[in-house]
C-alpha cells in the first residue's frame, strides 16, 4: 500500500489557505464541503482578515497553528502559494514534521504554457520534495474519500459511498459527473482525485494504489497526457487484472492534444500509441464522455459478466429489433440461445403474439405484459445455461404502474445466487417521462439507458474486459 497516498486520504487534519467568508469563493466552499461531507478531523481556516468562518477558528498564518496539520489546501494566486510554502510551511514541516501532502487548487502554473509558470511550478515541486511533502496539482480540485470523508473540493459535498472511484486531469468536468450521477443515484463514491498538472503525484501512482483498495470496484479516468508510456503500460496491467479501468482520453487530433496542453500543460503523446497501450492492459477506451459515464456505473452496479451470450427481452418491438442489430454489428457481443424447456415456458406465460426465440435469444413479449409477467419472464431467461448478460427493453408503459413493474423486474434479478448473478441492463426508450421506473431500477442495481445502441456499447464493454481477464489469468 502507499503509505504517503493512504494517508493524505485519510488526512486527521486540513489547513485551508485562502478560506474566504464570500460563500461566492472556492476557498469557503471548500470548508462547506469539508462540513457538508461530515468530515471528523481538525479543520485549520487560514485568513489574516477573519475571525471564524462557518465556526472554525480563523488563523493569520500556517506558522499559527499550534496543532499537527497533515494536508494543505492552497486557494490562493501562484505567487503567494510560492511564497507561503517556502517562508511557513518548509520551516514548520522540518519543525513539526507533520504534513505529509498539500493540494494546490490555483493554476498559474506550466498550463500557461510560460517560462515563467514552467519554472514556478519546478520551483514548487522542489521545494515540497525537499522535505517530503507530496503535492496533488497545481490546477486541480484535490480529492474526496467518502470513508475517511476527506474532502477538498469547491464543487462536490456530500456523496453515496459505493465503489466508483474517479482519477482525473479535469476537476471541473468530473465534478460534473458526479453532481449529475448524484442528482440521478447513478453511481457511489469512494475516492476522487483531480490533479491538473500532474507535478508531483500521478495516473500510475494512483492507479496502482486503487487496485489494492478493496473499496474500489472500477477505476474512471480522464487523462489527457503521461509521458512515461512503458510504466503506465506496466502498472496498467497489473491493475486491469484486479479491476476494470475505464479511460477517456482526449488528444486523437492535433486540435485535441493542442487543446488538452492548454489546460494541464499534458504531452497528449502520438493516439495510435496509446490505442495499442489500452488494448495491450485490458484497459477498456471510452471514446465520449457518455461512453466513459454510461460503461464506469455498469461495472459498479453489476457483476461482472462471463461470457459473451446476451438475450434481449422486449416489450417493445422496434426497440427490441434495434437491439438485436446492434448486437450484431458490436465487436464482441453474441445472440444467446434457449433451451426448447425455456421457450415452452416462455409461450405459457406470454401472449400469443408474442415473439420467443425468433431470433434465437429474442423474446418480444409485446405491450400485453403485466408487472408480473415481468417477473416471470425474466426469471426464466436469467435460469437459461445459454444466457450470460441479459438486455431488457421497454418505453414508458402508460398501462402500468411505473414503480411497481420496474420493482418486479428488479426482485428477478436480485433473486439469482450471488455466485452465479447475471448482469441485466434496461433500456427506457425516451426514459425521461419515467423517472420513477428508472430510479427504482437503479437504486435495486440495474442501470437503466435511454437508448438500445448505448446499453449494447456497455455491454460490449463489459464482455471485452471479460475476455481481457480470462487471457491474462491463463498466461
Amino acid at each position: 500500500m502507499n503509505e504517503s497516498l493512504d494517508r493524505i486520504f485519510n488526512a486527521k487534519s486540513i489547513a485551508v489557505v485562502g478560506a474566504s467568508t464570500d460563500p461566492k469563493k472556492p476557498g469557503h466552499e471548500i470548508l462547506k464541503n469539508i462540513v457538508d461531507i461530515g468530515y471528523k478531523g481538525k479543520v485549520f481556516p487560514i485568513n489574516p482578515k477573519a475571525d471564524q468562518i462557518l465556526g472554525f477558528k480563523c488563523y493569520k498564518s500556517l506558522s499559527e497553528v499550534p496543532e499537527p496539520i497533515e494536508l494543505v489546501v492552497f486557494v490562493v494566486p501562484a505567487p503567494v502559494t510560492l511564497k507561503i510554502v517556502e517562508e511557513e510551511l518548509i520551516p514548520r514541516k522540518k519543525k513539526f514534521n507533520d504534513t505529509v501532502g498539500v493540494v494546490m487548487v490555483g493554476g498559474g502554473f506550466k498550463e500557461t504554457g510560460t517560462k515563467e509558470g514552467k519554472e514556478r511550478e519546478k520551483r514548487l515541486k522542489e521545494l515540497l520534495n525537499s522535505v517530503g511533502i507530496r503535492l496533488i496539482g497545481p490546477n486541480c480540485q484535490g480529492i474526496i474519500d467518502t470513508t475517511s470523508k476527506v474532502n477538498t473540493t469547491f464543487d462536490v459535498g456530500d456523496y453515496r459511498k459505493g465503489g466508483v472511484s474517479v482519477i482525473t486531469q479535469s476537476g471541473a468536468l468530473s465534478c460534473s459527473f458526479l453532481m449529475w450521477a448524484k442528482a440521478h443515484d447513478l453511481i457511489g463514491l469512494d475516492k476522487f482525485i483531480s490533479f491538473g498538472n500532474m507535478a508531483d503525484i500521478d495516473v500510475v501512482e494512483v492507479m496502482e494504489y486503487l487496485a489494492d483498495v478493496p473499496t474500489t470496484k472500477v477505476i474512471w479516468v480522464y487523462l489527457e497526457g503521461y509521458n512515461d508510456g512503458k510504466k503506465f503500460l506496466e502498472v496498467a496491467k497489473k491493475v486491469s487484472a484486479k479491476k476494470p479501468i475505464i479511460v477517456l482520453k482526449p488528444g486523437r487530433t492535433q486540435a485535441g492534444a493542442a487543446a488538452a496542453s492548454s489546460h494541464t500543460g499534458a504531452m497528449a503523446g502520438e493516439d495510435q500509441i496509446w490505442d495499442a497501450v489500452f488494448k495491450q492492459t485490458g484497459i477498456i477506451r471510452a471514446y465520449t464522455l457518455q461512453e466513459l459515464y454510461h460503461t464506469t456505473r455498469a461495472f459498479e452496479k453489476l457483476p461482472l459478466i462471463r461470457g459473451n451470450r446476451i438475450a434481449v427481452l422486449t416489450v417493445c418491438g422496434g426497440l427490441g429489433t434495434l437491439c438485436v442489430e446492434e448486437i450484431a454489428s458490436s465487436r464482441y457481443l453474441r445472440m444467446a440461445s434457449f433451451s426448447e424447456e425455456a421457450k415452452r415456458r416462455l409461450r405459457e406465460i406470454l401472449a400469443p403474439t408474442a415473439t420467443v426465440g425468433r431470433p434465437d435469444g429474442y423474446i418480444d413479449m409485446t405491450g400485453s405484459v403485466t408487472e408480473k409477467l415481468h417477473y416471470e419472464a425474466l426469471k426464466i431467461v436469467l435460469n437459461e445455461d445459454g444466457v450470460d448478460g441479459v438486455i431488457f427493453l421497454t418505453t414508458p408503459p402508460a398501462f402500468l404502474p411505473q414503480r411497481e413493474w420496474a420493482i418486479e423486474l428488479a426482485k428477478a434479478y436480485n433473486s439469482q445466487p450471488e455466485d452465479r448473478k447475471k448482469p441485466v441492463i434496461a433500456v427506457l426508450g425516451f426514459g425521461d417521462s419515467a423517472i420513477e421506473s428508472k430510479r427504482t431500477l437503479e437504486e435495486n442495481g440495474i442501470p437503466a439507458y435511454d437508448f438500445p445502441e448505448i446499453a449494447v456499447r456497455v455491454m460490449d464493454n463489459m464482455v471485452k474486459y471479460y475476455l481481457y481477464r480470462e487471457k491474462a489469468q491463463e498466461a
